[in-house]
Parts: structure tokens; C-alpha cells; sequence
């Protein structure tokens, strides 16, 4: 009997996980969250100049390492 059982679980296991599944974005289109997830927020412009400029740098210190232009002849 115990087999069974355990054999029985699994299904009812995923069909309550994707019926959760599926009452969760139900609910989250009918009720969306006041403030938007941090993640999406747009990054500020101060954040973003000092992210190109240490780009910018690095590509300037690291550029002779990637020169493509061959062995001098």
C-alpha cells in the first residue's frame, strides 16, 4: 500500500504545483506591485558615466594586448 502511495504523490505533487502555478499569475496580472521590482529601474545617468568611463580605461591599458595587427616583418 505504501508504494502506491508513493507512486500516487508524484502526480498530485506536480498537478498541485502547476494549479499554485497558475493561481500565482492569475493573481499578479489582476494585482500588480505599486513600485516596479528594483532590478528594472532604470540606472541614473551619474552611474552609467562612470561605468563608460571605466570601460573606456580599461579598453585604453588593456588595448596592445589585443592588437590584431601581427608580428612586425
Amino acid at each position: 500500500m505504501g508504494d502506491i502511495l508513493l507512486a500516487l504523490l508524484i502526480p498530485l505533487l506536480m498537478c498541485s504545483s502547476g494549479l499554485y502555478a497558475l493561481a500565482e499569475s492569475w493573481w499578479r496580472r489582476r494585482h500588480p506591485r505599486a513600485e516596479p521590482v528594483p532590478y528594472l529601474r532604470e540606472p541614473t545617468p551619474p552611474l552609467v558615466a562612470q561605468a563608460e568611463a571605466i570601460v573606456a580605461d580599461t579598453y585604453q591599458l588593456l588595448a596592445p594586448l589585443y592588437d590584431t595587427s601581427g608580428p612586425p616583418r
